[in-house]
């Protein structure tokens, strides 16, 4: 996976939180509508409902990643990944297909083609059944899944693609932190807030 400069997003103070950590604040404080309105606010004009051209081209490199993780969590049950680590997978390929369609549906395509690419550069090490060592790679897909949705939380124009992001990116932190905890993970907070992940860069078509 190659990733994009060093940090998530670079916006101009009037933005609203884009951290990990501001995020998450944002939500534990007002909930997700208003964290989805907060990611709304820094267009000063009213942005259009719908996803915009340069919406549908990056929703269908988010969605093929977000179907490209649910077949990873699969590789690890394939493998025999069991008991709780097991359910977790479970749940967490159901979460990313839900993601993928949902995606799909506010662009109007079809959730059918995953990310060969990054499919193959963590195929290998999904396909355990060790616990540890699934909660490792996956909580790294999990912070590198959220610190990309939350790059392109700048980068859409339309209401509709910012919403329904938001409200990814967040569940995905916090699958992040349910994957910490299963493979003991994080020794501190700021580990768990801000983890070292950089996000995909993803554009109109492959992937950088």
């Amino acid at each position: 996976m190659t990733p994009k400069g060093h940090s998530p997003v670079d916006l101009d103070p009037a933005a609203p939180p884009t951290s990990r950590r501001g995020l998450i604040s944002a939500l534990g404080a007002v909930g997700l509508a208003s964290a989805a309105a907060l990611s709304l606010a820094r267009t000063a004009s009213a942005a259009p409902t719908s996803p915009t051209d340069g919406d549908k081209e990056l929703l269908f490199q988010a969605m093929r990643l977000e179907l490209t993780a649910a077949a990873l969590y699969d590789t690890a049950l394939e493998a025999g990944l069991s008991d709780v680590a097991g359910d977790v997978a479970t749940v967490f390929s159901a979460n990313h297909l839900a993601y993928a369609d949902k995606i799909a549906g506010i662009a109007g395509f079809s959730a059918d083609a995953r990310n060969e690419e990054v499919y193959e550069q963590l195929e290998s090490a999904f396909a355990t059944s060790d616990a540890e060592s699934f909660a490792e790679v996956a909580n790294g897909l999990e912070n590198t899944a959220a610190a990309t949705h939350t790059e392109l939380l700048a980068d859409y124009e339309s209401v509709n693609a910012r919403k329904l992001t938001a409200s990814i990116l967040v569940v995905e932190a916090r699958m992040a932190t349910v994957l910490s905890d299963l493979g003991g993970l994080a020794s501190s907070l700021n580990q768990l807030f801000e983890p070292d992940a950089e996000p995909l860069e993803l554009t109109s078509g492959v992937l950088s």
